[in-house]
């Protein structure tokens, strides 16, 4: 490769720097608008952002560790100006940026993964404190893999191409970042694998079908399906849970496969790499994505009855409502900080609103 990037070049770490800008408007404004429901918005509140359960820390660290990768990757827009990648401090800048957040975003998959598997499969509920421990060994765990090598080496960051990363020999660029990203990879297939043969196991052979029914009511306000409050819950955690660590595989994927062909000595297109780059720098924006959709809480919506309470209408055998035509009361269902349902035996609330009116009068028709 020549001092100097051809036009080709460029415009392939332009679609890496496009990912990159996609990623960080889409986490920033993610960020931006929980810091506005944590402080501004009333405690309580249905539009409020919550950090009630353990995952939603989680996702707060894979955000801001996305957002870092992103940053890594608008960086690019300085070789990209300049044609050509040198050693100075926005190279090792970029190249912190780019082990930081590809080994947190690692590591806190990791732990979604690992906290789904002891929610669901060992029913194993988390010290109240535990999340903050969690992440407390996640940046210690990336501080050490920054601080050490630097200290010893001084300054492992340097050009590797079209931009800067670990300017080490290649087991040294496995041990200090691409081990943590595979590792997560397979602790993902590994820890969901397992789930299903929990899942099939525990529900027989429909497995997820047996899990995906919905619950229905009968006139006298009876649940008339099998499942009960805690296997609904489980079941949307598990369907919903499901899909990260499977964007983070697919997403992780090419650019290990193609970082596992450079180790061996293989000519890589830079083509190749361009396009592997630009699916990981768009990591932030799926998660993003991903997250709006399986949290119904995060996004900002005014209260509606529909959607926090069942209306059950009146059947020649229910004695309930004074009147056929109307409801015979409402039932209101709580729901945990991930906006799942938590009915459960016993935890009914149950209001009977057309209690003490009168029936209306008969027609004269």
């Amino acid at each position: 490769m020549s001092d100097e990037f051809d036009f080709g070049s460029r415009i392939g770490m332009l679609f890496v720097v496009e990912a990159a800008a996609a990623s960080a408007l889409a986490v920033t404004s993610l960020l931006l608008y929980i810091a506005y429901s944590a402080v501004t918005i009333k405690r309580n509140a249905s539009r409020r952002w919550s950090t009630e359960t353990h995952v939603h820390y989680y996702f707060l660290n894979l955000l801001m560790c996305d957002l870092i990768i992103s940053v890594g990757g608008l960086l690019n827009i300085k070789w990209i100006v300049e044609a050509r990648v040198y050693p100075d401090i926005l190279c090792t800048v970029q190249g912190v940026a780019k082990q930081v957040g590809d080994v947190g975003v690692a590591l806190s998959t990791m732990a979604i993964a690992l906290h789904m598997l002891q929610a669901l499969a060992f029913r194993w509920k988390s010290p109240q404190n535990f999340a903050l421990v969690v992440l407390a060994i996640i940046w210690l765990i990336i501080f050490l893999l920054v601080a050490v090598p630097n200290v010893v080496e001084h300054n492992i960051y340097g050009p590797t191409g079209y931009w800067c990363w670990i300017d080490r020999e290649p087991i040294q660029q496995i041990g200090l970042e691409y081990i943590w990203m595979w590792s997560a990879a397979a602790l993902n297939v590994i820890t969901y694998v397992f789930l299903v043969i929990v899942i099939k196991r525990t529900y027989g052979g429909r497995g997820f079908r047996s899990l995906a029914r919905e619950r229905t009511y009968n006139g006298s306000g009876t649940e008339s399906s099998s499942s009960s409050g805690p296997v609904r819950e489980e079941r949307v955690k598990a369907m919903q849970m499901f899909f990260y660590p499977l964007v983070y595989i697919i997403l992780v994927l090419p650019i290990s496969a193609a970082r596992f062909s450079e180790f061996r000595g293989r000519d890589v297109p830079f083509a190749v790499t361009a396009f592997a780059d630009t699916v990981f720098a768009s990591s932030g924006l799926f998660n993003t994505i991903l997250f709006a959709l399986t949290r119904p809480r995060l996004l900002p919506r005014k209260r509606s009855r529909d959607a926090r309470s069942v209306l059950l209408t009146r059947s020649p055998t229910n004695a309930l409502s004074p009147y056929p035509w109307s409801p015979a009361g409402i039932i209101n269902i709580d729901r945990n900080a991930d906006g799942f349902s938590t009915m459960e035996p016993g935890r009914y609330r149950f209001h009977d609103y057309t209690s003490g009116l009168s029936p209306l009068p008969r027609s004269p028709l």
